[in-house]
């Protein structure tokens, strides 16, 4: 029953723009959604500040931020949520699936039930607590990301040695702006 306002991007990062945030958030507003690209970061200090100016929580779409870092801190450090993706055309893959960090306890508890088919960690009877599905990691899945977060640091690296030439190429491209 959410209904999503959309709101501007900086024209530098091409991220939430804490201005525009500010201004669309009314009454029935419930989650602040900033969403990292290409290792760009919304400016997190802002929004962290208007998060605790509204009372609105912060839910940082981070399916394209893998390994990086906003002022020193990995996304998963920057006290709020954050959603990660393993979709195949992320920078860790495994085909799909996903997984997300909390920076509280209940509510990493509450996550844990509805991933687990509604049972309590320590259920060894099937006594459901809640409504939940199967939402787990396989063993295979896990695997295979595993062994490609021992490669992430080289791959930012990599794509951080490329952006100057894939900058000036689309840069040549008239109406388009590369990010900063």
């Amino acid at each position: 029953g959410a209904t999503v306002v959309p709101v501007d991007v900086d024209p530098d990062t091409y991220c939430l723009d804490p201005s525009a945030v500010e201004a669309a958030i009314g009454p029935k507003t419930r989650v602040i959604m900033p969403v990292h690209m290409g290792g760009q970061f919304a400016d997190m200090d802002a929004l962290a500040k208007l998060s605790a100016d509204s009372g609105v929580p912060l839910l940082q779409d981070a399916a394209h931020a893998h390994g990086g870092r906003w002022q020193g801190k990995r996304v998963g450090e920057l006290g709020s949520m954050a959603a990660f993706s393993f979709q195949n055309g992320k920078l860790m893959t495994a085909g799909e699936g996903g997984a997300v960090l909390f920076d509280d306890g209940d509510q990493y508890e509450e996550a844990f039930l509805r991933h687990s088919c509604g049972r309590p960690r320590d259920d060894r009877g099937y006594f459901h607590a809640t409504s939940g599905s199967n939402f787990r990691v396989t063993e295979f899945t896990a695997a295979v990301l595993r062994a490609q977060l021992t490669r992430l640091e080289e791959q930012i690296d990599l794509r951080e040695q490329r952006w100057p030439v894939l900058s000036a190429a689309l840069a040549e491209v008239p109406g388009v702006v590369p990010q900063s």
